[in-house]
């Protein structure tokens, strides 16, 4: 497909992407889960299918989600909160990607050689997409629409990003789970969680390091004197 005709479908989709947010945003789904109305939620048995959907649109649009984290787990056990924190994530993950790949990449495609690009493509591992998940506060949304620009693999993209909000969703879930009197999750959390999950992020960053870090060649090593600290020192025959 050429490069005009693919940025002429861009802008379609753009303007179908325009009209779905305001869909989203005037069908006041969004403002339905909210702390607001957890009496009403409790009492839906589609509060779960609700909170997939809004959270979707939230992550395909980049607006704020930290409210699934915390409304979710205050309706659910932990794990029955993760399940739907995940599913929520994965479909908004996806088509945040989506959007943002068939939307914008025609037209960074001439940017496609350049340093910065080349860059993202090379430190796109596992470790780093899970690192930038897992940390508290990411900006999902954007992180979506990053990896979509720069054409990561989608399948490594989604598993980081599953794994990462699993463990992330359960941990708040567990510190939310029975608390009294906070109004949002920034009140609900304790230190430890943030901390845990810092660590988790810092631990992930030092493996993507490793993994990059330049390697003697074995040549190198044989020709060298690296192990000569090894060797036994050689006696004098002098007296």
């Amino acid at each position: 497909m050429s490069s005009l005709s693919s940025r002429k479908r861009s802008v379609l989709l753009f303007l179908a992407f325009v009209g779905v947010l305001v869909l989203f945003l005037t069908s006041g789904l969004r403002d339905l889960v909210s702390v607001e109305h957890l009496r009403e939620l409790g009492a839906n048995p589609l509060t779960p299918f609700l909170i997939i959907a809004a959270m979707t649109g939230a992550w395909t649009f980049a607006l704020p989600g930290s409210v699934f984290f915390f409304v979710t787990p205050l309706l659910f056990a932990p794990l029955e909160a993760t399940a739907i924190i995940c599913a929520g994530s994965a479909a908004g993950t996806a088509m945040g990607y989506g959007a943002a790949r068939y939307v914008g990449g025609p037209w960074v495609e001439r940017f496609r050689n350049h340093r910065i690009m080349s860059f993202l493509e090379r430190h796109s591992t596992f470790a780093s997409l899970f690192a930038i998940r897992i940390f508290p506060g990411s900006q999902h949304g954007l992180i979506n629409y990053g990896a979509g620009l720069v054409r990561i693999p989608v399948m490594r993209f989604l598993a980081a990003t599953l794994t990462a909000v699993a463990i992330k969703a359960f941990l708040y879930a567990r510190a939310i789970e029975g608390i009294v009197g906070a109004s949002n999750i920034r009140e609900a959390l304790n230190w430890q969680t943030g901390t845990a999950l810092s660590v988790l992020g810092m631990i992930a960053i030092g493996g993507h390091v490793c993994a990059f870090a330049p390697r003697p060649s074995r040549n190198y090593l044989r020709k060298s004197n690296f192990f000569d600290w090894a060797k036994p020192p050689t006696m004098s025959r002098h007296t």
